[in-house]
């Protein structure tokens, strides 16, 4: 496995999606999974790690 990598995707996800109001408000509103598929498919974050993820 890529270290570097995972180093990235690590940073972005503390960074950006640890108290991310999106999330919290998706899963309140509509559900858990609502929220992970918000999160993979529309937010540019989650875009961007599922990118480096692909990487791997």
């Amino acid at each position: 496995m890529n270290t570097e990598v995972l180093k990235k995707i690590a940073t972005l996800e503390s960074r950006f999606c640890k108290n991310c109001p999106l999330k919290e408000f998706n899963r309140s509103k509509h559900g858990k999974t609502y929220a992970h598929h918000f999160c993979i498919n529309e937010c540019s974050v989650g875009l961007s790690i599922k990118s480096h993820g692909n990487n791997l």
